[in-house]
């Protein structure tokens, strides 16, 4: 079991001392040990006996920093014998018992003078060295005897001072007076402020992990952790796919990791991007989008994969098996709140201490005041899960309830997913939160999850007895999967229906069961899958009657939908066992063979054994495996039970729409005249703006899903939508989008619509795909700057080629950035009039940008994301091009091409310091942006490359980092004989050698909070 311990190394400098293992090569260590050397030698019990040579990076002899840094020539330990790193400050001044200090010192020498390791349990005193800038650690027990020649603690300098297994500091010095009952640590909070040593860690540790701020730690709180992290990874790691329990035994859950797809999604626009000023926001994966908002309500539609991302966040941030790009979630202790689970649970405002509980996880009670003090450090990851799953009059209450606890625990990360329309837009804006929208399956990603699913399947062929059996199912397994790619390929309308992870598994299965004849519609989907789940799937198992109950399909279909209906009407989405077996007596009243087998809790057992429809999420918690099939159930049952009017009288509620969406399948003719005719005339008495939009356009989806419709009714409905004309909200957006391309012949004009009202149609239309492209012609001829952006950024939703001849080729865009991702775009760009801007995202050749920018008007121009380009040279031939931005283009070397460029607005992304250390002097740049690694010096060698520098703006890479700019060996005036000098919100600047500039030298100030 590897633990904190495995850190300690004994460092042989000048004269010994401790150390501890930030990686397998770096070690941090006391300087005054070192005396001066550039080298020193350390030995680590947990390595292999060996001294390894190591040099020194980085040392300081300061009183209150007394450390050094050093880098190994070889591995110290090897990378799979050490846990994973953490270190910490602490927050408050409060006393902190059960630490240990760990060190190799005089006292605990044996034989010949050999080095034996101690572990030196204390209680941490951070008040006691306040003043000094070091923590205090008294020791409990009985101190060391004084030694002749000096202290008993000698050796131990260097050594790392835990509090479980977080690094606070490392010992320094035994104070005089205590008697050796006490050791001086340095804080590593104090080493970090240090900003050479943050420059060389940062150059030889990139991925260090954030520091974590810890107000009262607890000791019981480190026993505690690993085992919630290991219940989370329990509870939260395999993930239920679809149909794969069709293998021949009852498990249909896969390893997440195995199971998950990363899916798309798309930030809200700012108000830049809203205006015009910037380009509209790209899809992007996720994960990408989530590491930059630490505040998040995700939208996305039933089946989309919200809870899977939920549970996929649990388990890899309590296990620090983040991807890259969410590293800073790695270690936050996630709280998982399932809102179905909380009435079930009689709870309404969770307290700190209710949150490990509301879960149910398989874990003990955790210590007194634990999750407040998780929450206070800021280490808490908030999962809000089915915001949607509370009955609309609690919503309110819920946010308040969030709200106030993200006010008390400001540093909270927290997720809240939501269905699309479940609440208005910004709904949680004012406490810090940024929207993201899941994005459906695009037709990769469609090809991937059949992939995934098929991989599955055949790994749990290994459950089958009979090995020849399993692989001959294995290799049918691989036909199917071959075939079902073969057929989305070809069959646009099965690829529609396959947008959603749910409903691309229940194709997968159901594929598999019928060897390649699938539904057509949602509806037959639905069906087919039921049928699978509660009848032939026993059968094509040739499973009898275990439990002495056999059920008919129709049989289970009439029970469960007694408890769907019993779920929607009381606006829940679980339901207790005692209140399931009451609506399973009601429904056997009519089923006397059912009755004749067993009691209605033996039936509810056979349920969920067999169906695979219900589960258990605890003890006495059950619900639908989804929440579409409850829907789809409740809405048979209130059709065969003649309750549409109950259900038309809930139409205005949005948990009750999904189940009159899927009304409407089960209904015939005479039914479907009564919901629509129902709806309709509930659209016309609504009483305000959402629900007079909500209802038509709910009309006009049911009128769409209806096998047959009168053409007076449908008339009547897609008039009512066309009255409604230009939306006005995000929400109205959401709902006509929701209508596909039936809605075009409802979509008003260009003409005479204002640019708010303009921009909101263009927004409707870049969801409808190619057959889109005739309007939104039309409203690329609009005099808005900001709708004609709009317009253009739809080119990637579109055929590449059709859409430059048809809509841009007639726009005028010289003051207009557009997107380019693919390599034909970038061929089309000559073509087109003058283009104001150019965003060039991914790999692309300096060869393809040459060739776009043979269009005369572009005056701007970012490259970002480009792996490939190593030179600027092409902009040499361009002279137009004034503002030039280079993002996260890495193997970018020459940039000699700037200087015969007409540049004069440069934004540099810079990971490497040796590309500003390359660029050759440009006097004809003004205006300069740099986004720099945390910890970098600039010094006054920047204004030599920029001669005629204005403006510098800086930024850095990770958020609250800082950056020194160091004037002090500037002789002469400043560039343009002013500067201004903009630190982004949240950069730590520290400017040297500027007070003789006077007024000249101006640092612009940002408003706290921003």
């Amino acid at each position: 079991m590897r633990s904190a311990e495995d850190r300690l190394v004994a460092v042989l400098g000048a004269r010994q001392g401790s150390g501890v293992l930030l990686t397998p090569e770096l070690v941090l260590t006391s300087a005054h040990i070192l005396s001066g050397s550039d080298r020193a030698g350390v030995v680590a019990p947990a390595g292999d006996g060996g001294v390894v040579v190591c040099d020194v990076l980085w040392s300081s002899v300061l009183f209150q920093c007394d450390a050094a840094l050093l880098k190994a020539r070889s591995p110290v330990v090897p990378a799979d014998r050490l846990p994973p790193f953490r270190w910490a400050a602490l927050g408050g001044q409060q006393m902190v018992p059960g630490c240990t200090v760990l060190g190799f010192p005089q006292v605990q020498r044996y034989g010949e003078d050999d080095l034996e390791a101690v572990q030196i349990p204390g209680t941490l005193t951070p008040l006691s060295g306040r003043m000094r800038g070091r923590y205090v650690v008294q020791v409990d027990g009985h101190p060391p005897a004084p030694l002749p020649d000096g202290s008993p603690w000698a050796g131990l300098s260097g050594g790392p001072l835990f509090a479980g297994p977080v690094l606070l500091g490392i010992a320094t010095e035994d104070p005089a007076g205590w008697e050796h009952s006490a050791i001086d640590a340095i804080p590593v909070s104090r080493v970090l402020r240090e900003p050479d040593f943050k420059h060389v860690l940062r150059q030889h540790w990139p991925d260090a992990p954030a520091v974590e701020v810890h107000n009262a730690p607890d000791a019981r709180d480190f026993a505690y952790e690993p085992l919630y992290a290991a219940a989370l990874k329990a509870r939260y790691s395999r993930m239920e796919v679809f149909g794969l329990d069709d293998l021949g035994t009852n498990e249909n859950s896969w390893d997440l990791d195995t199971a998950y797809l990363s899916l798309e999604a798309l930030a809200a626009p700012s108000a830049e991007q809203r205006d015009g000023t910037h380009a509209a926001p790209r899809a992007q994966r996720i994960e990408e989008l989530l590491g930059s908002r630490p505040r998040t309500v995700l939208r996305g539609e039933a089946g989309a994969g919200k809870t899977t991302l939920v549970w996929w966040l649990a388990s890899h941030a309590a296990c620090r098996t983040m991807p890259k790009q969410l590293s800073m979630l790695d270690g936050l202790i996630p709280f998982v709140i399932p809102m179905r689970s909380l009435a079930a649970q009689g709870i309404s405002n969770p307290t700190p201490a209710q949150l490990p509980t509301i879960a149910q996880l398989p874990v003990d009670v955790a210590p007194s005041g634990w999750a407040g003090r998780v929450l206070e450090s800021g280490r808490a990851l908030l999962l809000v899960d089915g915001l949607d799953e509370l009955p609309r009059a609690d919503r309110a209450a819920a946010r308040r309830w969030l709200a106030d606890l993200l006010r008390m625990y400001p540093r909270t990360r927290c997720l809240v997913t939501v269905r699309p329309l479940a609440v208005e837009h910004a709904w949680l804006q004012s406490e810090g939160f940024e929207e993201l929208q899941l994005l459906p399956m695009g037709n990769g990603d469609i090809q991937s999850f059949v992939a995934a699913w098929h991989k599955a399947a055949r790994l749990e062929c290994g459950a089958y007895p009979d090995e020849v059996r399993a692989d001959q199912e294995r290799t049918r397994l691989t036909a199917l999967e071959r075939d079902l790619s073969q057929e989305f390929l070809r069959n646009a309308g099965l690829r529609d229906l396959a947008r959603t992870p749910l409903l691309c598994a229940v194709i997968c299965a159901l594929h598999r069961r019928r060897s390649g004849l699938l539904p057509r519609t949602r509806w037959q989907l639905y069906d087919a899958a039921l049928s699978m789940l509660l009848g032939n799937r026993d059968a094509y198992r040739r499973v009898g009657a275990p439990e002495g109950i056999s059920l008919t399909i129709d049989d289970g279909r009439q029970l469960l939908q007694r408890i769907a209906v019993w779920l929607v009407r009381n606006g829940r989405a679980e339901l207790s066992g005692d209140q399931a077996v009451r609506q399973l007596e009601l429904g056997m009243n009519g089923l006397r063979h059912v009755r004749e087998q067993g009691t209605a809790r033996e039936v509810l057992r056979h349920l969920l054994n067999r169906s695979g429809l219900l589960q258990e999420r605890s003890a006495d918690s059950l619900q639908f495996i989804h929440r579409t099939f409850q829907d789809f159930l409740a809405a048979k049952e209130f059709r065969e039970n003649d309750s549409l009017d109950e259900l038309l009288g809930h139409a205005a509620e949005e948990q009750w729409q999904d189940v009159i969406r899927l009304v409407i399948g089960h209904c015939g003719r005479t039914e479907v005249r009564r919901v629509i005719a129902g709806l309709v005339a509930a659209g016309d008495d609504a009483g305000g703006h959402e629900s007079l939009w909500q209802l038509r356009t709910l009309a006009a989806e049911c009128a769409m899903s209806a096998a047959y419709l009168d053409d007076d009714q449908h008339e009547a409905v897609w008039e009512g939508v066309k009255a409604l004309g230009p939306p006005l909200t995000e929400a109205d957006v959401s709902h006509l989008s929701s209508l596909g391309s039936d809605v075009l012949p409802c979509l008003p004009e260009p003409t005479g619509l204002d640019e708010e009202a303009a921009g909101a149609v263009v927004q409707v239309l870049s969801s409808l795909g190619n057959v889109a492209i005739p309007l939104l012609k039309r409203y690329g001829q609009h005099e808005s700057r900001r709708v004609r952006s709009r317009v253009a950024s739809q080119w990637h939703a579109a055929n590449a080629r059709l859409f430059a001849e048809e809509v841009l080729s007639s726009m005028r865009l010289d003051d207009v950035e557009l997107d380019l991702w693919d390599q034909v775009q970038l061929a089309l760009i000559p073509g087109l009039g003058p283009v104001g801007a150019l965003f060039i995202l991914g790999d692309h050749s300096s060869g393809s940008i040459r060739h776009a920018l043979r269009n005369p008007g572009v005056r701007g121009l970012t490259l970002a994301n480009n792996s490939v380009l190593t030179t600027l040279a092409f902009l040499a031939d361009h002279p137009e091009t004034e503002h030039l931005s280079i993002e996260d283009c890495p193997r970018l070397r020459d940039v000699s091409g700037l200087a015969g460029s007409g540049v004069t607005v440069l934004g540099l992304y810079v990971p490497d310091t040796g590309l500003l250390e390359r660029t050759v002097p440009l006097p004809q740049v003004i205006s300069v942006k740099l986004q720099l690694p945390s910890g970098t010096r600039i010094d006054a060698r920047l204004l030599a490359i920029f001669p005629g520098l204005r403006a510098l703006a800086l930024d850095v890479l990770d958020p609250g980092g800082d950056v020194i700019f160091d004037l002090t060996a500037h002789t002469g005036p400043l560039p343009a004989g002013k500067l201004t000098v903009d630190p982004y919100p949240g950069v730590d600047l520290t400017l040297l050698g500027a007070d003789r500039f006077g007024d000249d030298l101006r640092v612009t100030k940002h408003p706290p909070g921003l």
